[in-house]
């Protein structure tokens, strides 16, 4: 579905994101072509801390929220396609190092559930600590870390013009490698440990020829995933009148691929909403989240601890495998992406039996099915409604 040139938005929508793929910009090199941009998806996944549900802003908070960002939002927008929009592949210059440009706005749910976790009650406080309220994501189609670098050295004259400034900078490397030096250490990284580092001493060079004492954060060598997630974390922030705050992800694309599954699969998880999600997706985390789904086993704590261990054994592994793949040559279609099977049992073979489990609709291949089937589903109900001609104002509401 496509909508108009960033410019001019109107209020974002609770479930408004979007995702760039050009039909026919520029290379790095010759004049930017502008087109179109899509609806869809990104997430990012916070870390839990003691999220307590009655810490939670209410819907009206949150709304506020989205209405106080949306101006500074608008302009991240903007600003990150007019950046990177002509880095795009497409069928002109198929070698462009970028499959999409991603950008979102938090949803309400998300801005609400994690106010649980921060205890933060009000919507300035959200707005003040709450880094992650709008982002912005780069999927990268060739992972090597000299076309990286080039990439992300249009930051450069942002910065040293005044027109950006860096916050923090997360490299967040596989926990597989933990323990390894030097080029073993940057083999999963997407830029090189010397490129950032050059980012980040041009913004503390500023800084302090300004008479401020702030430092770029960074955590370049030791922020390791336990699921062995790869990707470049960015705090950015766009000076001004109203400064802009946004966070922007870099990760290779078979990488996003697993990352767009395995972050509906953390919320279900954790006990999250996921907008993502379906019905059939929701009941096949019951065995993990509902207390009451083994009540009969007197083990079974047991049995979902151990089930969960694999699980989180197995999203580890796609990580790391999806990391290792080639880069992805263009595609006017895009392909089903096909991740590695789950190859052992989650749940002993007498408790599947008895309660009608089975561990490979855990498969990432089948999760990723089950997410396609949920989309068609509400496609079907409107085809339904127009043709019966009842609730027509019901068509248009979509919640997250």
């Amino acid at each position: 579905m496509n909508i108009p040139s960033i410019t001019g938005f109107k209020l974002l929508p609770q479930n408004y994101e979007i995702k760039k793929q050009n039909a026919d910009n520029r290379s790095l090199f010759g004049l930017r072509m502008a087109s179109p941009l899509n609806i869809d998806t990104v997430s990012f996944t916070g870390t839990p801390k003691g999220a307590d549900k009655a810490w939670e802003v209410s819907k009206i908070t949150a709304k506020s929220v989205r209405k106080k960002l949306q101006a500074p939002a608008n302009r991240v927008f903007r600003f990150v396609e007019n950046t990177f929009n002509d880095l795009v592949a497409n069928e002109k210059y198929p070698k462009n190092p970028l499959t999409e440009i991603s950008c979102r706005l938090k949803s309400e749910t998300s801005i609400a559930e994690k106010t649980g976790s921060r205890k933060w009650v009000n919507a300035d406080e959200i707005v003040k600590h709450m880094t992650d309220l709008i982002g912005a994501k780069l999927v990268l189609r060739d992972s090597n870390k000299a076309k990286v670098d080039a990439v992300l050295d249009r930051f450069i004259p942002l910065i040293k013009s005044g027109k950006l400034e860096l916050l923090e900078i997360e490299n967040k490397r596989p926990i597989e490698i933990k323990g390894l030096e030097g080029s073993q250490a940057a083999q999963y990284d997407y830029a090189s440990l010397e490129f950032l580092k050059k980012m980040t001493q041009i913004q503390n060079d500023i800084w302090k020829k300004g008479g401020k004492k702030q430092k770029v954060k960074t955590r370049l060598e030791d922020d390791f995933t336990d699921a062995n997630y790869c990707a470049i974390h960015f705090l950015f922030r766009l000076p001004g009148k109203t400064p802009a705050t946004f966070e922007l992800q870099v990760l290779g694309n078979n990488v996003n691929e697993a990352k767009h599954i395995d972050d509906i699969v953390w919320k279900k998880l954790n006990g999250k909403n996921s907008a993502d999600s379906n019905p059939d997706f929701d009941k096949l985390f019951e065995p993990f989240v509902n207390k009451k789904f083994f009540a009969e086993e007197p083990n079974a704590k047991e049995i979902v601890d151990e089930a969960k261990a694999k699980f989180n054994k197995y999203r580890s592994e796609v990580f790391l495998v999806q990391r290792k793949k080639d880069p992805l040559p263009f595609s006017k279609r895009k392909k089903t992406e096909v991740f590695s099977p789950l190859m052992y049992k989650l749940f002993p073979s007498d408790i599947e039996i008895k309660y009608k489990l089975s561990s490979s609709d855990y498969d990432f291949n089948m999760l990723q099915k089950t997410l396609l089937r949920g989309k068609k589903k509400p496609a079907a109900a409107k085809t339904a409604k127009k043709i019966t001609k009842k609730d027509k104002n019901t068509d248009n509401i979509q919640n997250k």
